[in-house]
């Protein structure tokens, strides 16, 4: 099962204070935790990038369209609660923090300015499945995180 807000809060207790913040849950529920963003941060870790930065354009346009935030990304504390939520999501995939990396400049993010690149570690409780098919065809290819692929299958570019 993906992680919910409920796992972030009960996983990170100093985070307590943005129990039932809208803002939060939205950043959470509606942009973090999309599949399409899920897959993305998983693809820009694998690419020794940086997690969130594969979404942290949507989650800085949420909140410079926001009138009065309460979830304020100019505060330190915040910005490190967006990476602990980061962390609860793409735990269940098997990934856990490994290094800390400057936003890439395409990225263009006006807050955050560094975020976590993770390792895969295995123990996955959820996977990510990718596959080309014909409409009527069943699915048949697992996406495993380029770390268990042996390098001698991969292409060369």
């Amino acid at each position: 099962m993906k992680a919910s807000f409920r796992d972030f809060i009960a996983q990170n207790p100093n985070c307590k204070k943005y129990d039932g913040n809208p803002e939060a849950i939205h950043i959470f529920e509606n942009i973090l935790s999309k599949d399409d963003n899920i897959i993305a941060m998983i693809d820009a870790t694998e690419a020794d990038k940086p997690a969130l930065s594969a979404c942290i354009q949507e989650v800085e346009n949420y909140y410079k369209n926001l009138p009065s935030p309460t979830f304020d990304l100019t505060d330190n504390f915040t910005k490190q609660a967006l990476g602990r939520m980061v962390k609860t999501i793409l735990e269940p995939f098997g990934y856990q923090p490994d290094t800390q990396k400057d936003m890439p400049k395409s990225c263009s993010a006006e807050f955050v300015t560094s975020a976590t690149v993770y390792k895969y570690v295995g123990n996955a409780t959820m996977r990510v499945v990718r596959k080309i098919e014909e409409a009527t065809s069943p699915p048949h290819f697992l996406h495993l995180p380029l770390s268990t692929i042996p390098k001698r299958s991969l292409c060369k570019t």
